[in-house]
C-alpha cells in the first residue's frame, strides 16, 4: 500500500547498525535533526521501516526527534537463524534500540510509537520490566496492536485454525505479498499470535501473563483502533489492552466514522493512508507535545 508523498521515503537514509545483547545487528534509521523530544517508531509484521517514514518526517517536522528501526528479519537487520518470537525481539531488540537512541539523543527516555506488532513488542518489554518502561518511555502509543481478540466470530476462529496448522513444521510464514506486507516473517512468531487470539490469553513462551503484569508498568499510553479492522487488531482487543497498562493516563480511541473521522480506518491505513497524514498522525503529535 502506498505512503503519502515523503522526501525521507524517496531518499536513501543513512543507516546506523547496533548491537542486540545476543548478537545481531539491527537497522537503525534517524529522520530529521537530533535535538527534540526522542521518538522511536517501528512497523509491524511482515513490514519494515518505510512503513513509518511519513508519520515520521511529520512528527520531525514538528520538532521531534525521530528514530525508525527494523527488527530483527526485517528490513535492514540481520536475520538471524529466522525463527525468533515475539518474546526474543521484546527481550533484545527493545532495550537496544532504547539504549542506542538513549546514547545519541542524550535523553534517558524516548516516546516509542508501534504499528500492530511493533507496539505489542513495547508492551511485552514493559511488561517485563514495568519500573524500567516508567524510566525509559515518556509515553507508548499503540496503533493497531492487540493479542487477544481477533478469534471473535467462528469465521475468524477457523482462519486462524487453519493459519496455525500451516504454519506447522515451517521456518518462514507463507503470505502473498501483496495483501499482507513487503517482508518475510518468522513462522514461530506467528504461531505465537496465533495461538493468543485462540486462547485469548496474551502470555509468553515461558508461561509469563503479559497482560495481567502490565498493571505495573504506569507511563502514557494512546491506542487507536481502525472501526473497519475487524480481524488483525478489533476495537476489542486493543482497548483491553490499553486498560491493562497501569496509571490513569491511558486512553484507546476507534477510528472510524462514527467517531468523527473521516473513514472507517483499516489495518495497514492507520498508518499509511493520506486521511491518516491529515488527521491520525497530527492527532499523535498533539497528543506526545504536553507530555
Amino acid at each position: 500500500m502506498p505512503t503519502p508523498s515523503s522526501a525521507f521515503a524517496s531518499a536513501a537514509l543513512p543507516v546506523e547498525h547496533i548491537r542486540t545483547r545476543d548478537g545481531l545487528r539491527l537497522a537503525l534509521y534517524r529522520i530529521g535533526a537530533a535535538e527534540g523530544p526522542a521518538v522511536i517508531l517501528t512497523h509491524g509484521t511482515f513490514s519494515n521501516y518505510r512503513s513509518c517514514l511519513g508519520l515520521a518526517e511529520q512528527l520531525a517536522e514538528r520538532g521531534f526527534a525521530c528514530w525508525v528501526f527494523d527488527w530483527r528479519g526485517h528490513g535492514g537487520s540481520d536475520r538471524g537463524e529466522f525463527r525468533h518470537s515475539f518474546d526474543e525481539v521484546a527481550e533484545h531488540d527493545v532495550p537496544a534500540v532504547l539504549d542506542a537512541v538513549g546514547q545519541r539523543s542524550g535523553q534517558p527516555a524516548a516516546f516509542w510509537i508501534g504499528h500492530s506488532g511493533g507496539g505489542l513488542i513495547a508492551s511485552m518489554w514493559a511488561a517485563r520490566n514495568p519500573r524500567l518502561a516508567g524510566e525509559r518511555l515518556r509515553g507508548l502509543v499503540l496503533l493497531g496492536s492487540q493479542a487477544t481478540a481477533a478469534g471473535g466470530t467462528l469465521r475468524h476462529r477457523l482462519l486462524i485454525h487453519a493459519y496455525d496448522l500451516l504454519l506447522r513444521g515451517r521456518r518462514v510464514a507463507p503470505q502473498r505479498r501483496r495483501s499482507i506486507g513487503p517482508e518475510a516473517e518468522s513462522a514461530r512468531l506467528m504461531r505465537q499470535w496465533c495461538q493468543w487470539n485462540l486462547r485469548g490469553r496474551f502470555d509468553g513462551l515461558d508461561g509469563f501473563d503479559y497482560l495481567a503484569s502490565l498493571a505495573e508498568a504506569r507511563l502514557p499510553v494512546l491506542g487507536l483502533a481502525g472501526s473497519g479492522d475487524r480481524f488483525i487488531a478489533p476495537a476489542a482487543g486493543c482497548q483491553a489492552l490499553v486498560d491493562a497498562f497501569g496509571g490513569d493516563d491511558a486512553d484507546c480511541r476507534l477510528c472510524g466514522k462514527h467517531s468523527g473521522f473521516r473513514e472507517d480506518y483499516s489495518h495497514n491505513r492507520l498508518v499509511l493512508s493520506r486521511n491518516a497524514s491529515e488527521e491520525l498522525w497530527p492527532l499523535i503529535g498533539d497528543w506526545m507535545a504536553p507530555r
